[in-house]
């Protein structure tokens, strides 16, 4: 018997590049709209990295968490849908502005636009 309470916590992986977590059956890749999700499962990553040296209050460390977990659940899902990855990246983009001007804080906005650039 495992204890599943705790697992939340930061699954983000580093350089996670088209790395599927967890137990998926179809782990095939539609990308019906030619939208590739590798730069947003980066961009996840990364802010899962970064997002304790932001200086940023509690409260919104752990929104920007949520919110990255949320742009790479879908990014990895089996049929990603190009909408609700824009809507998280952009919402990842606002708070990191919000972060203040700090050298990570720039480059994860430099992803985000790059990623939201992909959606065409």
């Amino acid at each position: 018997m495992q204890d599943h309470t705790n697992q939340q916590h930061n699954n983000f992986l580093p350089n996670a590049q088209g790395v599927i977590v967890g137990e998926q059956q179809n782990v095939t890749q539609n990308n019906t709209a030619g939208t590739d999700p590798s730069a947003f499962v980066q961009l996840a990553g990364y802010v899962g990295q970064i997002s304790n040296t932001l200086g940023m209050p509690e409260t919104d460390r752990v929104e920007l968490e949520r919110v990255a977990q949320e742009l790479h659940d879908e990014a990895t899902s089996p049929n990603p849908e190009p909408g609700r990855m824009q809507q998280f990246t952009s919402r990842v983009k606002t708070m990191l502005v919000e972060a203040g001007a700090t050298a990570a804080a720039q480059v994860g906005i430099q992803m985000a636009e790059q990623a939201l650039g992909t959606l065409g």
